[in-house]
């Protein structure tokens, strides 16, 4: 597989395309401005010409009508030359032969003006001819003069000019033209190649600190970046922090599984050794089995849950919490069918948690799971959140818990009523998810009575927390 073009090469390449198209386009339409500028020159100078022939004419009565007497000498030097490029010649539709011609037009061997027909009188109508195999512009001016009766006359003037300073003049302007959009194709892209070289610097740059990180000289990209391109280097030392973090928490995850699991399996080792001395009967051990085969279990799914609420963090999820709150609701009546708790849900439908919904579904079924083992009657689970931030509080109306226990309660493995059935993991593995997210877990008392559990989640912890 062939490797890609660079940057660079794919932008100086466009360019090489691009730039002869747009300076080709520019000077067409240059010469285009120039030539019907020097056709406009040309047009109005014959005008000139045409009105200095009609200002020295005058209009004479013959036996055979009426024709126009110019003088010997014209004020125009062209005139009076001999092919000097620059020919008039007088008609009348009545005769066949020119009425008049100037000097210079006596060697013309022939004339293209009778065969053209009249012009229309009062405007000058142009067009091109061969005259001895060169081209000429031919400005044809038809007049109507009225005569002392107030009979009409028509007259035709016809003025033939050389092109050749035409085309002399036009040539030289294509030739300096396109030379000189050649030499600007040429330094245009000679700078481009420079400011591409210039402007793509920061890459090697980058490339550089990314090789530097790789190599573990630092643990994140250093140094200033361009506007452009510092966003993406943010994200990337984000990312790389994140799975830092990760990677951290994978680690501490495994040490505390294996410092978790020492205790129950200290337990089995030491009830099967004493099983025979003690002469335990089998539904003692399977008891003891059963109970600590079920701690194991708990803390290794905290362990897992734990580590992988942090690598859910990212993803930017945002869970509605209600339909959650009333599966967890419909499941803990039916476990605790025994003992009738009235429940009460205290948030909007459209409130929504900043993360993935298994982590919502875990730390609600932590608090609200407590709520119905310590509770008597009432459990309230309310949310509430102003677009930065959201609160999740789970109420019951248990005996509480004291002040000065409430920060004990939080850490993995304590409890303050071993009557209870459980293992002291539950609220640590809510406060850890919380953790997670950037907010914050606390006790407090509450106004049911007993314990009230609040969850606090900040700007920082998540997109917005409602939608």
């Amino acid at each position: 597989m062939s490797r890609p073009l660079s940057i660079s090469s794919r932008l100086f390449l466009a360019s090489i395309c691009l730039l002869p198209i747009f300076l080709g386009a520019t000077g067409l339409v240059l010469e285009r401005a120039f030539q019907r500028s020097l056709t406009t020159a040309a047009e109005e100078r014959l005008q000139s010409h045409v009105y200095l022939l009609l200002s020295v004419a005058e209009l004479e009565q013959t036996e055979n009508g009426a024709t126009l007497d110019m003088p010997e000498a014209l004020l125009e030097p062209e005139f009076e030359r001999v092919n000097s490029g620059l020919y008039a010649i007088i008609e009348s539709p009545t005769d066949e032969r020119p009425i008049w011609q100037s000097s210079s037009a006596r060697l013309l061997s022939s004339i293209p003006s009778l065969s053209a027909p009249l012009a229309e009188p009062g405007r000058l109508e142009m067009d091109e001819v061969q005259l001895q195999e060169q081209p000429h512009w031919r400005a044809r001016y038809a007049v109507i003069w009225e005569d002392d009766s107030g009979a009409e006359h028509p007259f035709q003037i016809t003025l033939l000019r050389d092109q050749s300073a035409y085309r002399a003049e036009l040539a030289s302007y294509r030739s300096q033209l396109w030379r000189w959009l050649g030499a600007a194709a040429l330094v245009l892209l000679l700078t481009q190649s420079a400011i591409l070289r210039w402007g793509l610097r920061p890459l090697p740059k980058l490339a550089q600190a990314l090789d530097a990180m790789r190599r573990g000289e630092t643990g994140h990209i250093r140094g200033q970046h361009p506007r452009e391109l510092q966003p993406i280097v943010d994200n990337l030392n984000q990312v790389l922090q994140r799975e830092q973090a990760l990677r951290q928490r994978y680690r501490e995850s495994l040490s505390n599984l294996a410092h978790s699991l020492k205790t129950p399996l200290s337990v089995l080792r030491s009830h099967a050794e004493d099983s025979s001395e003690r002469r335990q009967t089998d539904d003692s051990l399977h008891q003891v089995v059963r109970d600590q085969v079920d701690r194991m279990d708990q803390v290794v799914n905290y362990q897992l849950k734990r580590a992988v609420s942090e690598q859910q963090q990212g993803l930017h999820r945002r869970a509605p919490i209600q339909p959650a709150a009333e599966r967890l609701i419909q499941t803990l009546d039916k476990v605790y069918r025994d003992k009738p708790i009235d429940a009460e849900l205290a948030l909007a439908p459209e409130v929504r948690f900043p993360g993935d919904e298994q982590d919502l579904l875990e730390l609600l079924g932590n608090l609200l799971d407590n709520a119905y083992k310590y509770g008597r009657a009432r459990v309230r689970l309310s949310a509430r959140g102003d677009g930065n931030t959201l609160v999740l509080q789970v109420d019951d109306d248990g005996p509480g818990v004291p002040e000065a226990e409430r920060e004990r309660v939080l850490q993995r493995g304590q409890r303050l009523d071993s009557l209870q059935p459980g293992q002291g993991i539950g609220l640590a593995v809510a406060a850890d998810i919380v953790r997670s997210y950037g907010g914050q877990l606390s006790l407090e008392r509450s106004e049911l009575g007993g314990a009230g559990v609040k969850a606090e989640f900040g700007a920082g912890s998540a997109p917005a927390a409602m939608e």
